[in-house]
Order: structure tokens, then sequence, then C-alpha cells
């Protein structure tokens, strides 16, 4: 596929199309002079401005040219100085891991032992060149007839010392980042050794060992919970599951790994059937040249966005990230519940109360309490309704038929606060978007409350939504948390 806006030349190589577009930027297959196919990596431009990005990727790019190219896409060229600096690989013809899982299934056991000895290889030889993955799941990893071959290692770690990081660029992938990088201690070659088990889980399986669903669940169950690993034999078992040990220090070496699962299979058991995943080459021709630069929009003017689109008009696209909604089933049993005790334990005989008024008088406190917790629920069950949603490019607030989103640029500190059975997501706004947010005007030391987190929940449930909040607020906009709590 190609687009407009793509260059026709880059370095020496010719751009044929677009492979597509990671956390770096645009991947284009290319040719060389003497007609060879590369992948060159373009950085795109918030990361070309940043200097300190540009320095971390010039020594990235040294340090991958060592590692071998048996088990590795080698690098070819790469010009970290260009105005928008680039890094061309060897181009691997082949299904991604992931692709072949969607498509043909989960591998046999053979298989999976097969794919474990060869990243197994490949993770010794990047280690051995002093580099760590830190971003190893079944995209990043392609499928050939002479084994498994690892790509994009070294780039996460650019990113991550990238000042661009601390605005809410995500590095790493949910469900295959190790506890270790999630809760931001030291990292080191057993991270890439925690992904390669969690990679084997999905080669097994067609899942992950933390299931699925939002960033802040699986970043949550990551470090808390225990992974979901599918039977296999001996000793692939054993040797998943030490992998997926929370403990860096309990999971095997690579070297180790190719010790107890001996000889790898052959890389046949790898490769799906050519019918089920054909792979053409991209078209083959020039790009058109490129046109003449667009006028920039006319930025819009923030105010809370209509909850419903007006006839004729295309629905807005649904925003991706992290959503938290206000539940109202429990208040609602609750207040069901104690206005049936209430009307019960109301006295309706005048000739009772005037015989036994110590008996009326116990009765009239109890049904003072039950209509206290009725009322207390009751306005739990008629609030509106609250969604949160956090992204790379915002939070946004939905409130019953309102709703405002926030850029994080536009935000400037965010805190889970309040009392502990009733906490809050307090934000800090910038000024020109403090009114933005459909978020009731309670103010809590100059921040603003914009959702009430699992009120009327069960303690449990409280505590994990808490968590997740707390995940998501660090995987979205760290640099913003106030983790004190």
């Amino acid at each position: 596929m190609t687009h407009l806006e793509d260059p026709a030349v880059i370095g020496s190589f010719t751009i044929q199309g677009r492979l597509g577009r990671g956390a770096m930027g645009a991947v284009y297959l290319a040719r060389s002079p003497g007609g060879r196919l590369v992948a060159v990596k373009v950085v795109r431009d918030e990361l070309a401005g940043d200097a300190a990005f540009r320095a971390r990727f010039a020594r990235e790019i040294e340090a991958a040219r060592k590692v071998g190219g048996a088990f590795t896409a080698a690098v070819v060229d790469a010009d970290p100085d260009a105005e928008h600096p680039w890094l061309a690989t060897e181009y691997l013809p082949g299904p991604t891991l992931q692709k072949a899982i969607d498509t043909s299934g989960p591998l046999t056991p053979g298989g999976v032992q097969s794919l474990a000895g060869g990243l197994a290889e490949a993770l010794m030889a990047i280690h051995a060149s002093g580099l760590i993955h830190r971003d190893l799941k079944p995209s990043n990893i392609v499928l050939t007839d002479n084994g498994p071959r690892v790509i994009d290692f070294g780039i996460a770690r650019a990113l991550e010392e990238a000042s661009l990081t601390a605005t809410g660029v995500v590095v790493g992938t949910p469900g295959y980042l190790s506890p270790e990088q999630i809760t931001g201690t030291v990292i080191g070659s057993p991270s890439d050794v925690f992904a390669l088990g969690a990679v084997l889980v999905f080669t097994a399986s067609g899942r992950g060992p933390f299931a699925h669903g939002n960033p802040a669940s699986l970043l949550h169950r990551v470090v808390h919970e225990q992974p979901h690993i599918p039977p296999l034999p001996n000793p692939l078992q054993d040797v998943v599951r030490r992998c997926l040990a929370r403990d860096p220090a309990e999971r095997p070496t690579p070297q180790e790994l190719l010790q107890v699962l001996g000889s790898p299979a052959s890389p046949a058991l790898l490769s799906p059937p050519a019918e089920t995943i054909p792979y053409p080459l991209p078209p083959t021709k020039l790009l058109p040249a490129r046109p003449a630069q667009p006028q920039p929009l006319q930025p819009q003017a923030l105010q809370p966005q209509s909850a419903q689109p007006q006839p004729g008009q295309p629905r807005p696209a649904q925003p991706t990230g992290a959503a938290f909604t206000t539940s109202r089933t429990r208040p609602a049993i609750i207040a069901g519940i104690t206005t049936v005790l209430f009307l019960a334990f109301i006295q309706r005989d005048p000739q009772m109360q005037a015989q036994h008024p110590a008996t009326t008088a116990f009765f009239g406190i109890v049904d003072l309490i039950f209509l206290y917790f009725a009322i207390r629920s009751w306005r739990l069950v008629l609030r509106r309704r609250v969604v949160l949603r956090l992204s790379p490019q915002g939070l946004r607030v939905e409130r019953g038929y309102k709703q405002g989103m926030i850029p994080w640029d536009g935000v400037t500190r965010l805190r889970v606060g309040g009392d502990v059975r009733r906490p809050w997501l307090i934000a800090w706004l910038e000024a020109p978007y403090q009114s933005t947010l459909p978020a009731p005007k309670r103010r809590h030391h100059g921040g603003i409350r914009i959702y009430p987190i699992a009120h009327g929940a069960t303690v449990n449930r409280r505590i994990r939504q808490v968590d997740e909040l707390r995940a998501a607020l660090n995987w979205y906009a760290g640099h913003l948390h106030d983790n004190s709590y």
C-alpha cells in the first residue's frame, strides 16, 4: 500500500510501498541500487526533533550491527543524522508469528518447542551484543524457511529514553511486558525471557497468558495475578512456567533454555501452509511525486461535545484505550431491598403503638436506618452514569449525554484521592480546559473531581478498579500521575 505523503527515495533505497507503521514511525519496503529488498524504518517528526532520541538511536544502531543475522534481521544501512533518521534492515519474506497464528491457529507442541529453541538462540545473539529487545511479541517475530527471526531489537530502548516518552508515547505491548517493565524497576535480559514465555503461551493456545482486555487490566494482571498456561508436554510446560516467573532471578537464561529443550525440531514445523497465508510482495513501481503541501486545518474551539450525532452525519469512531464505567447494579439492589424493609417496618396500628411504646420506638429507629440506606442508594442509582476513557491522545469523560476530551498537554496533574471508601480521580487542568469536562463543580485542593471510582461497589471491586486505573494512568500519563494516596 502506498500513501501520497510517502517519500520516493530514502538514502540510496528506492521505496516500493509501505509495510506498516509503529511507535517509531513508518516502515517501507525498498530496493537497494543492486536490486535487494530491504525494510526501511523512518523516524516520525516528533522523534526526529528530539536530540535525546537521536543520540540513543545512533548508539542502538551501532550495537544492532553486531547482532548475528542468522536469528535476526541484519542491519543493512542507517543514517541517524538525516532530517528524518532511518534504519534499513534485511527484508524477511514470510508471515509474522501473529499473522500465522491468527490465520492457521495455534502450533503443535513440536512447533512450539522449535520456536522456543530458535527464539532462545536469537535472544542469546541479541544479549551477547549488549542489547535487550524490550518488546518481544508475536508481531516482531518473522517465520522464515530457516527458523524464526526477531526484528525491531533495540528500538524500544531508544524510544524509552527519549523525552517524548514522557508525554504519552507507549513503549512495549501489554501482555508481553515483564512485571519489572511495568513497575519501573531494573530491566535486564530476564525481561526478554518473560516475553518469550508469553509468546510461547500465545503460540500454543492462540491467546496470551494474561488473556486480553484494555491495557490497564492486562498490566494489573501481569503484576498481581498468576499466568494461565495451557497444558503442554514436559519439559516445555516447565520452561514456560519458569519464563513467566514474577521474580526475574527465577527465570532461566536463554542458554539454560536450549540445554533443557535440546536440539530444536525442524524449522518446517513453524511454517504455516503456503495456501493459507499468501504473502505476495508489494508492487515495485515508484510512488507518485509528493503533492503540494496542504494548508493546515484550523483548530476547533474546545467545548463539551454532544453525545448524539445529527441525522445524516457519520458516527464518530469509537475511542480506544482503557475505559472505566460507574455501575449502578449494586446500589439498585440495595435500594430495592432497603425500600421494601422500610415499608415493612412502618407501624400502622395506633393501638399497638400505644400498648408497646418501647417496641414501637425500636421499630421506628430500625425504620429510620432503612430509610437512610434507601435514600443513599437511590441517590447512587439516579446519578448519571460516568465513563472515563484514557488513551495515548488524552482523557475523555462521558457523563449522561455530555462528554468532553482533553489532550495530555492540557493536564498538569492526576491523582487518586478523596475518601478511601469513596475515592475520586482528581485532575488539575490548564485554565483553557477547566470548563471542558462534564464533571461536578466540587473542587479538591484546586483540582476537579472527574470520575467516582467504584462508588457503591464492594471493597474488592473498588480496590481492583483503583489498581487498574492507576496502572492505566502510569501507562498513558506516567509523568502526570501523582501516585501518592
